[in-house]
Protein backbone atom coordinates (compact mmCIF):
# COMPACT_ATOMS: atom_id res chain seq x y z
CA UNK A 1 0.00 0.00 0.00
CA UNK A 2 1.66 3.24 -1.19
CA UNK A 3 -0.82 5.27 0.40
CA UNK A 4 -1.56 7.27 -2.82
CA UNK A 5 -4.18 9.25 -1.42
CA UNK A 6 -5.21 11.41 -5.26
CA UNK A 7 -7.25 14.43 -5.61
CA UNK A 8 -11.17 13.78 -5.16
CA UNK A 9 -13.30 16.01 -7.65
CA UNK A 10 -15.33 18.54 -5.51
CA UNK A 11 -19.14 17.31 -5.82
CA UNK A 12 -21.94 19.75 -5.16
CA UNK A 13 -25.27 19.13 -3.11
CA UNK A 14 -23.86 15.45 -2.50
CA UNK A 15 -25.57 15.10 0.69
CA UNK A 16 -28.85 16.45 -0.55
CA UNK A 17 -28.97 14.14 -3.75
CA UNK A 18 -31.48 11.03 -3.86
CA UNK A 19 -28.40 8.42 -3.22
CA UNK A 20 -28.41 4.88 -3.66
CA UNK A 21 -31.64 3.33 -3.05
CA UNK A 22 -32.75 -0.70 -2.04
CA UNK A 23 -35.03 -3.13 -1.88
CA UNK A 24 -36.61 -4.44 1.29
CA UNK A 25 -36.30 -8.01 1.87
CA UNK A 26 -39.42 -9.91 3.27
CA UNK A 27 -39.24 -12.10 6.49
CA UNK A 28 -39.19 -15.08 4.25
CA UNK A 29 -36.07 -13.89 1.91
CA UNK A 30 -34.00 -16.20 2.18
CA UNK A 31 -31.80 -14.83 -0.54
CA UNK A 32 -28.13 -13.72 0.68
CA UNK A 33 -27.72 -10.20 0.71
CA UNK A 34 -25.10 -8.84 -1.52
CA UNK A 35 -22.96 -5.99 -0.25
CA UNK A 36 -20.95 -4.13 -2.84
CA UNK A 37 -17.63 -3.19 -0.77
CA UNK A 38 -14.96 -0.83 -2.42
CA UNK A 39 -11.16 -0.38 -1.45
CA UNK A 40 -8.18 1.31 -2.30
CA UNK A 41 -5.11 -1.45 -2.51
CA UNK A 42 -3.53 -2.37 -5.08
CA UNK A 43 -0.33 -4.39 -3.65
CA UNK A 44 0.28 -7.60 -1.81
CA UNK A 45 -2.11 -6.25 0.28
CA UNK A 46 -4.76 -6.46 -1.72
CA UNK A 47 -4.52 -10.57 -1.82
CA UNK A 48 -4.78 -10.36 1.77
CA UNK A 49 -8.09 -8.12 1.91
CA UNK A 50 -9.57 -10.35 -1.13
CA UNK A 51 -8.69 -13.43 1.03
CA UNK A 52 -10.33 -11.91 3.87
CA UNK A 53 -13.67 -11.40 1.96
CA UNK A 54 -13.88 -14.97 0.65
CA UNK A 55 -12.98 -16.18 4.03
CA UNK A 56 -15.78 -14.67 5.54
CA UNK A 57 -17.92 -15.58 2.23
CA UNK A 58 -17.27 -19.28 3.07
CA UNK A 59 -17.43 -18.68 6.84
CA UNK A 60 -21.51 -18.18 6.38
CA UNK A 61 -24.82 -18.17 3.58
CA UNK A 62 -26.93 -15.13 4.56
CA UNK A 63 -24.17 -12.40 3.34
CA UNK A 64 -21.86 -12.44 0.20
CA UNK A 65 -19.85 -9.63 -0.09
CA UNK A 66 -18.59 -8.30 -3.66
CA UNK A 67 -15.33 -6.88 -3.21
CA UNK A 68 -13.57 -4.49 -5.76
CA UNK A 69 -10.13 -2.13 -5.68
CA UNK A 70 -8.50 0.52 -7.40
CA UNK A 71 -5.96 2.81 -6.83
CA UNK A 72 -7.56 4.92 -4.05
CA UNK A 73 -7.80 8.59 -6.23
CA UNK A 74 -9.78 6.16 -8.54
CA UNK A 75 -11.71 4.66 -6.22
CA UNK A 76 -13.17 7.40 -4.55
CA UNK A 77 -13.82 8.78 -7.63
CA UNK A 78 -16.03 5.64 -8.92
CA UNK A 79 -17.41 6.16 -5.16
CA UNK A 80 -18.87 9.91 -5.63
CA UNK A 81 -20.08 9.22 -9.24
CA UNK A 82 -21.83 5.53 -8.13
CA UNK A 83 -23.09 7.09 -5.53
CA UNK A 84 -24.58 10.10 -7.52
CA UNK A 85 -26.24 7.58 -9.84
CA UNK A 86 -27.62 5.62 -7.31
CA UNK A 87 -25.59 2.86 -6.94
CA UNK A 88 -23.29 3.04 -3.76
CA UNK A 89 -21.65 0.27 -1.98
CA UNK A 90 -22.46 -0.54 0.97
CA UNK A 91 -19.28 -0.48 2.48
CA UNK A 92 -16.16 1.68 1.79
CA UNK A 93 -12.72 1.60 2.79
CA UNK A 94 -10.56 4.84 4.02
CA UNK A 95 -7.75 6.75 5.52
CA UNK A 96 -8.61 8.36 8.47
CA UNK A 97 -7.59 12.04 7.28
CA UNK A 98 -10.25 11.36 4.16
CA UNK A 99 -12.68 11.23 6.53
CA UNK A 100 -13.56 14.69 7.14
CA UNK A 101 -14.63 15.73 3.11
CA UNK A 102 -16.77 12.45 2.93
CA UNK A 103 -18.64 13.47 6.39
CA UNK A 104 -19.03 17.01 5.38
CA UNK A 105 -20.87 15.58 1.75
CA UNK A 106 -23.18 13.91 3.74
CA UNK A 107 -22.17 10.80 2.06
CA UNK A 108 -20.94 8.40 5.10
CA UNK A 109 -23.28 7.24 8.10
CA UNK A 110 -22.08 8.03 11.13
CA UNK A 111 -25.45 6.63 12.68
CA UNK A 112 -25.01 3.05 10.95
CA UNK A 113 -21.50 3.08 12.55
CA UNK A 114 -22.94 3.57 16.14
CA UNK A 115 -25.62 0.77 15.91
CA UNK A 116 -22.50 -1.46 15.66
CA UNK A 117 -22.07 -1.00 19.09
CA UNK A 118 -18.16 -0.26 19.09
CA UNK A 119 -16.36 0.16 22.29
CA UNK A 120 -13.43 2.60 22.53
CA UNK A 121 -11.78 0.04 24.72
CA UNK A 122 -11.58 -2.38 21.91
CA UNK A 123 -9.65 -0.88 19.55
CA UNK A 124 -5.97 0.94 19.74
CA UNK A 125 -6.27 4.13 21.22
CA UNK A 126 -4.77 6.51 18.18
CA UNK A 127 -6.60 4.30 15.61
CA UNK A 128 -10.14 4.95 17.48
CA UNK A 129 -9.46 8.75 17.62
CA UNK A 130 -8.27 8.86 14.60
CA UNK A 131 -12.02 7.26 13.12
CA UNK A 132 -13.64 10.64 14.62
CA UNK A 133 -15.04 13.39 12.84
CA UNK A 134 -16.54 16.52 14.77
CA UNK A 135 -17.23 14.19 17.87
CA UNK A 136 -18.59 11.35 15.88
CA UNK A 137 -17.75 8.15 14.52
CA UNK A 138 -17.94 7.43 10.68
CA UNK A 139 -15.81 4.16 10.74
CA UNK A 140 -14.41 1.10 11.96
CA UNK A 141 -10.63 1.36 12.79
CA UNK A 142 -9.02 -1.08 11.06
CA UNK A 143 -4.97 -0.73 10.89
CA UNK A 144 -2.41 1.61 11.58
CA UNK A 145 0.68 1.94 9.52
CA UNK A 146 3.91 4.40 9.35
CA UNK A 147 7.17 4.69 8.54
CA UNK A 148 10.34 2.83 10.24
CA UNK A 149 14.03 2.07 8.90
CA UNK A 150 14.69 -1.21 6.97
CA UNK A 151 18.31 -2.02 7.59
CA UNK A 152 20.86 -4.62 6.10
CA UNK A 153 22.32 -6.37 8.94
CA UNK A 154 24.84 -7.74 6.68
CA UNK A 155 26.25 -4.34 5.05
CA UNK A 156 25.89 -2.85 8.90
CA UNK A 157 28.21 -5.64 10.18
CA UNK A 158 30.94 -4.88 7.29
CA UNK A 159 30.50 -1.40 8.31
CA UNK A 160 31.14 -2.10 12.24
CA UNK A 161 28.42 -0.79 12.78
CA UNK A 162 26.82 -3.10 16.12
CA UNK A 163 23.94 -1.32 16.74
CA UNK A 164 20.69 0.52 14.76
CA UNK A 165 21.72 4.51 15.38
CA UNK A 166 19.14 6.52 17.81
CA UNK A 167 20.17 9.79 17.58
CA UNK A 168 20.69 12.24 14.52
CA UNK A 169 24.33 12.27 14.35
CA UNK A 170 24.85 8.81 14.88
CA UNK A 171 22.17 8.06 12.09
CA UNK A 172 24.12 10.47 9.77
CA UNK A 173 27.40 8.53 10.61
CA UNK A 174 26.02 5.48 10.25
CA UNK A 175 24.38 6.45 6.73
CA UNK A 176 28.28 7.94 6.20
CA UNK A 177 29.73 4.67 6.84
CA UNK A 178 27.29 2.36 4.32
CA UNK A 179 27.49 4.98 1.44
CA UNK A 180 30.61 3.60 -0.99
CA UNK A 181 31.56 4.55 -4.50
CA UNK A 182 33.50 2.05 -6.54
CA UNK A 183 36.90 2.88 -5.72
CA UNK A 184 36.02 1.86 -1.64
CA UNK A 185 35.31 5.52 -0.60
CA UNK A 186 33.07 7.13 1.80
CA UNK A 187 31.55 10.47 1.33
CA UNK A 188 34.31 11.76 4.16
CA UNK A 189 37.06 10.41 2.36
CA UNK A 190 39.10 12.56 0.20
CA UNK A 191 38.71 11.34 -3.42
CA UNK A 192 35.13 10.40 -3.04
CA UNK A 193 33.08 9.98 -6.45
CA UNK A 194 29.39 10.76 -5.54
CA UNK A 195 29.09 10.36 -9.36
CA UNK A 196 30.00 6.71 -9.13
CA UNK A 197 28.66 5.63 -6.18
CA UNK A 198 28.24 1.86 -5.48
CA UNK A 199 26.24 1.17 -2.43
CA UNK A 200 24.15 4.24 -0.81
CA UNK A 201 23.06 4.59 3.34
CA UNK A 202 20.06 5.64 2.91
CA UNK A 203 17.13 5.60 0.69
CA UNK A 204 13.65 7.06 0.24
CA UNK A 205 10.86 7.78 -1.57
CA UNK A 206 10.99 11.21 -3.93
CA UNK A 207 6.85 11.42 -4.18
CA UNK A 208 4.80 13.03 -1.36
CA UNK A 209 6.22 10.62 1.72
CA UNK A 210 8.66 12.93 1.44
CA UNK A 211 6.46 15.42 3.07
CA UNK A 212 5.40 12.65 5.56
CA UNK A 213 8.68 12.46 6.64
CA UNK A 214 9.41 16.52 6.86
CA UNK A 215 5.61 16.47 8.77
CA UNK A 216 7.23 13.81 11.01
CA UNK A 217 10.46 15.74 11.83
CA UNK A 218 8.66 19.13 12.27
CA UNK A 219 6.44 17.05 15.26
CA UNK A 220 9.96 16.16 16.35
CA UNK A 221 10.42 19.76 16.83
CA UNK A 222 6.85 20.39 18.59
CA UNK A 223 5.80 22.03 15.87
CA UNK A 224 2.32 20.70 13.71
CA UNK A 225 0.17 23.61 12.12
CA UNK A 226 -2.32 21.34 10.54
CA UNK A 227 -5.71 21.25 12.20
CA UNK A 228 -9.28 19.59 11.35
CA UNK A 229 -10.82 22.94 11.05
CA UNK A 230 -8.04 25.18 9.71
CA UNK A 231 -9.73 27.99 7.27
CA UNK A 232 -5.91 28.99 6.39
CA UNK A 233 -2.60 28.38 7.43
CA UNK A 234 0.30 30.46 8.10
CA UNK A 235 3.29 28.39 8.53
CA UNK A 236 6.47 29.41 10.20
CA UNK A 237 9.65 29.15 7.84
CA UNK A 238 11.80 29.29 10.87
CA UNK A 239 10.55 26.15 12.57
CA UNK A 240 9.61 24.56 9.19
CA UNK A 241 13.19 24.30 7.86
CA UNK A 242 14.78 22.13 10.28
CA UNK A 243 12.80 19.27 9.22
CA UNK A 244 13.82 20.55 5.43
CA UNK A 245 17.61 20.31 6.29
CA UNK A 246 17.78 17.33 7.31
CA UNK A 247 16.45 15.53 4.02
CA UNK A 248 18.15 17.79 1.74
CA UNK A 249 21.40 17.61 3.76
CA UNK A 250 21.53 13.71 3.46
CA UNK A 251 20.54 14.32 -0.33
CA UNK A 252 22.69 17.01 -1.47
CA UNK A 253 25.36 17.71 1.08
CA UNK A 254 26.03 14.32 2.92
CA UNK A 255 25.36 12.53 -0.64
CA UNK A 256 24.38 9.60 1.10
CA UNK A 257 21.11 9.25 -0.51
CA UNK A 258 20.73 8.59 -4.63
CA UNK A 259 19.13 11.84 -6.10
CA UNK A 260 15.89 11.13 -7.70
CA UNK A 261 15.80 7.04 -6.42
CA UNK A 262 12.71 5.88 -8.37
CA UNK A 263 12.07 2.52 -5.94
CA UNK A 264 13.64 2.59 -2.73
CA UNK A 265 12.62 -0.91 -1.90
CA UNK A 266 13.65 -2.29 -4.41
CA UNK A 267 16.84 -0.87 -4.38
CA UNK A 268 17.42 -2.19 -0.50
CA UNK A 269 16.28 -5.96 -1.63
CA UNK A 270 18.94 -5.54 -4.12
CA UNK A 271 21.63 -3.95 -1.93
CA UNK A 272 21.82 -0.64 -3.58
CA UNK A 273 21.17 0.92 -0.19
CA UNK A 274 22.03 0.12 3.43
CA UNK A 275 19.12 1.52 4.76
CA UNK A 276 15.42 2.33 3.78
CA UNK A 277 12.48 4.36 5.19
CA UNK A 278 9.29 2.54 4.23
CA UNK A 279 6.11 1.72 5.56
CA UNK A 280 4.88 -1.62 7.64
CA UNK A 281 3.02 -2.56 4.14
CA UNK A 282 6.24 -3.83 2.82
CA UNK A 283 6.61 -6.54 5.24
CA UNK A 284 4.91 -8.93 3.64
CA UNK A 285 7.15 -8.81 0.04
CA UNK A 286 10.55 -10.07 2.30
CA UNK A 287 10.20 -13.19 2.65
CA UNK A 288 12.76 -14.10 -0.40
CA UNK A 289 15.46 -11.82 0.81
CA UNK A 290 18.83 -13.26 1.07
CA UNK A 291 20.52 -11.03 3.07
CA UNK A 292 19.57 -10.84 6.92
CA UNK A 293 17.56 -7.33 7.46
CA UNK A 294 15.85 -6.01 10.79
CA UNK A 295 14.19 -2.70 11.03
CA UNK A 296 14.01 -0.11 13.34
CA UNK A 297 12.39 3.12 14.67
CA UNK A 298 12.33 5.89 12.94
CA UNK A 299 15.51 8.27 14.02
CA UNK A 300 15.32 10.99 16.15
CA UNK A 301 16.47 14.06 14.58
CA UNK A 302 14.52 16.39 16.73
CA UNK A 303 13.86 16.86 20.80
CA UNK A 304 11.33 14.58 20.71
CA UNK A 305 10.09 11.09 19.23
CA UNK A 306 7.37 11.54 16.32
CA UNK A 307 6.58 9.59 13.11
CA UNK A 308 4.26 10.01 10.60
CA UNK A 309 1.29 7.33 10.23
CA UNK A 310 -1.98 6.63 9.20
CA UNK A 311 -4.96 4.71 9.46
CA UNK A 312 -7.16 2.72 7.53
CA UNK A 313 -10.75 2.96 8.32
CA UNK A 314 -14.27 0.72 6.83
CA UNK A 315 -17.11 3.29 6.15
CA UNK A 316 -20.77 3.07 5.62
CA UNK A 317 -22.12 4.90 2.98
CA UNK A 318 -25.81 7.02 3.42
CA UNK A 319 -28.16 4.79 1.89
CA UNK A 320 -31.62 6.92 0.98
CA UNK A 321 -33.71 3.99 1.53
CA UNK A 322 -33.78 2.02 4.74
CA UNK A 323 -33.34 -1.71 4.28
CA UNK A 324 -33.31 -3.69 7.20
CA UNK A 325 -31.53 -6.87 5.69
CA UNK A 326 -29.11 -5.02 4.16
CA UNK A 327 -27.48 -3.14 7.20
CA UNK A 328 -28.14 -6.32 9.34
CA UNK A 329 -25.90 -7.83 6.59
CA UNK A 330 -23.59 -4.93 6.35
CA UNK A 331 -23.24 -4.65 10.74
CA UNK A 332 -21.98 -8.54 10.11
CA UNK A 333 -19.18 -7.96 7.85
CA UNK A 334 -18.02 -5.06 8.89
CA UNK A 335 -17.85 -6.07 12.71
CA UNK A 336 -16.25 -9.94 11.10
CA UNK A 337 -14.02 -7.87 9.26
CA UNK A 338 -12.47 -6.14 12.66
CA UNK A 339 -12.42 -9.05 14.61
CA UNK A 340 -10.84 -11.22 12.14
CA UNK A 341 -8.44 -8.57 11.32
CA UNK A 342 -5.80 -10.68 12.97
CA UNK A 343 -5.82 -11.98 9.24
CA UNK A 344 -5.15 -8.39 8.15
CA UNK A 345 -1.47 -8.32 9.98
CA UNK A 346 -0.37 -11.05 7.41
CA UNK A 347 -0.28 -8.31 4.84
CA UNK A 348 2.15 -6.17 7.20
CA UNK A 349 -0.47 -3.86 8.87
CA UNK A 350 -1.01 -3.50 12.48
CA UNK A 351 -4.81 -4.55 13.48
CA UNK A 352 -6.60 -1.56 15.30
CA UNK A 353 -8.70 -4.15 17.06
CA UNK A 354 -6.84 -4.66 20.38
CA UNK A 355 -8.16 -8.72 20.15
CA UNK A 356 -6.83 -9.30 16.87
CA UNK A 357 -4.02 -7.13 17.59
CA UNK A 358 -3.19 -9.79 20.45
CA UNK A 359 -3.80 -12.89 17.86
CA UNK A 360 -1.86 -11.55 14.97
CA UNK A 361 0.86 -13.39 13.24
CA UNK A 362 4.05 -11.15 13.94
CA UNK A 363 5.86 -10.23 10.86
CA UNK A 364 9.26 -10.60 11.29
CA UNK A 365 10.37 -6.71 11.68
CA UNK A 366 6.45 -5.79 12.58
CA UNK A 367 8.08 -4.92 16.60
CA UNK A 368 10.07 -1.79 15.22
CA UNK A 369 6.53 -0.64 13.86
CA UNK A 370 4.51 -1.56 17.34
CA UNK A 371 7.16 0.13 19.24
CA UNK A 372 6.30 3.82 17.41
CA UNK A 373 2.56 3.31 18.75
CA UNK A 374 2.68 5.53 21.26
CA UNK A 375 3.90 8.63 19.43
CA UNK A 376 3.06 8.16 15.79
CA UNK A 377 1.21 11.39 14.59
CA UNK A 378 -1.51 11.64 11.52
CA UNK A 379 -2.69 13.92 9.43
CA UNK A 380 -5.94 15.54 10.56
CA UNK A 381 -9.12 14.83 8.88
CA UNK A 382 -10.05 18.02 7.25
CA UNK A 383 -12.29 18.89 4.84
CA UNK A 384 -9.94 19.26 1.98
CA UNK A 385 -7.56 17.30 3.43
CA UNK A 386 -7.91 15.09 0.25
CA UNK A 387 -6.64 17.92 -1.81
CA UNK A 388 -4.46 19.46 0.57
CA UNK A 389 -2.00 16.31 1.26
CA UNK A 390 -3.02 14.34 -2.11
CA UNK A 391 0.07 12.21 -3.90
CA UNK A 392 -1.86 13.09 -7.55
CA UNK A 393 0.02 16.56 -9.28
CA UNK A 394 -0.17 19.56 -8.65
CA UNK A 395 -0.69 19.33 -5.09
CA UNK A 396 0.37 20.70 -2.19
CA UNK A 397 2.72 18.54 -0.42
CA UNK A 398 4.37 16.63 -3.81
CA UNK A 399 4.89 20.27 -5.04
CA UNK A 400 6.63 20.78 -2.05
CA UNK A 401 8.63 17.11 -1.93
CA UNK A 402 9.71 17.76 -4.86
CA UNK A 403 11.37 21.16 -4.59
CA UNK A 404 12.99 19.52 -1.52
CA UNK A 405 14.28 16.06 -2.63
CA UNK A 406 14.59 16.60 -6.23
CA UNK A 407 15.32 20.48 -6.42
CA UNK A 408 17.29 21.36 -3.54
CA UNK A 409 15.30 24.60 -3.13
CA UNK A 410 16.37 26.84 0.16
CA UNK A 411 13.37 26.65 3.14
CA UNK A 412 12.84 30.63 2.57
CA UNK A 413 11.04 29.38 -1.03
CA UNK A 414 9.36 26.43 -0.42
CA UNK A 415 7.63 26.99 2.45
CA UNK A 416 6.16 30.20 1.53
CA UNK A 417 4.94 28.25 -1.65
CA UNK A 418 3.48 25.36 0.53
CA UNK A 419 1.65 27.86 2.53
CA UNK A 420 0.21 29.75 -0.52
CA UNK A 421 -0.77 26.14 -2.36
CA UNK A 422 -2.57 24.92 0.76
CA UNK A 423 -4.73 28.65 1.27
CA UNK A 424 -5.81 28.37 -2.66
CA UNK A 425 -7.25 24.88 -1.87
CA UNK A 426 -8.68 26.28 1.60
CA UNK A 427 -10.66 29.31 -0.26
CA UNK A 428 -12.12 26.86 -2.86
Amino acid sequence: MALGLGLVPGVAGLAACSGPSASSGSATDTTPSKIVYYGGWTGSDLDKMQAMVTKYNASQSKVQVEFSSLQWTNMFTKFLADYQAGNSPDVVAMHTFEIGQFADMGVLDSGAVGDLGLKKDDFLPIAWDGSSYNKKQYGVPLDVNMHAVYYNKDMFAKAGISSFPTDKASFLAAAQKLTVDTNGKHPTDSGFNPQSVQTYGLGFSMNHHAFYQVFALMNQDGYNPFTADMKSISLDTAKTAPAINVLEDLIFNQKVVPVGEKSPIDDFKAGKVAMVVDGNWQLSGFSAVKFAWDTAPYPQMGAQKAVWGASEVITIPVQAKKDAKKAAAVKDFVTWLAQNSAEWAKSGQIPANKASYNAMTKLPGIDAYISELDYVKFLPAHPQATKIFSSAAPSPILTFAQDVVLNDKPAATVVPKLQDDINAVLKK
